[in-house]
């Protein structure tokens, strides 16, 4: 993605102001930039998530199903609802939320959530924020993650500026 170039990703409009790679698809309706691979820093965009759909892929539907969307979650349900994805997805014991709290995504009304976990056989701290909203009941997130050393306050910045200025 070029920097200063509005990049359409699916439902949402976002201007990076450096380049970013993309990533891949964590999820049908997701897709993930990096500036210096995924597993130093990740900028996660998810649009448009129905009721009933889920933020990633399903690894393990027996043992560790990931959480369907409910368009009638109230913003404070959100957190939770991310929590459980992402740990889903990441098959993470050790995730904790540091903050929730009312913001914005794109303009819209949402919720904030920064967050620290660590990957299974690794002490590596990592720290991330997403924004999530839901718009005419539908769910957009944007969740950007990193190690704590270095990568995660070097690129927040501009992922939360990116956040901001996304549009619908």
């Amino acid at each position: 993605m070029s920097a200063k170039q509005a990049a359409q990703v699916d439902g949402l409009k976002v201007t990076p102001e450096s380049d970013w790679n993309q990533g891949g698809r964590p999820g049908k309706q997701g897709r993930v930039w990096t500036q210096d691979g995924t597993g130093l820093n990740a900028l996660e965009f998810f649009s448009g998530i129905p009721t009933g759909g889920s933020l990633y892929k399903e690894r393990d539907k027996k043992n560790n199903p990931m959480p369907k969307f409910d368009s009638g979650l109230l913003l404070p349900e959100l957190a939770d609802f991310f929590e459980r994805s992402f740990r889903a997805a990441n098959q993470l014991s050790d995730f904790t939320i540091v903050e929730s709290a009312p913001t914005d995504l794109g303009g819209k009304k949402g919720l904030l959530v920064r967050y620290r976990y660590t990957m299974p056989n690794d002490e590596l701290t990592r720290l991330g924020e997403a924004r999530l909203a839901v718009v005419d009941g539908k769910l957009f997130v944007a969740n950007y993650y990193a190690p704590q050393l270095h990568y995660f306050g070097a690129g927040l910045p501009e992922a939360q500026a990116m956040m901001q200025r996304a549009r619908f």
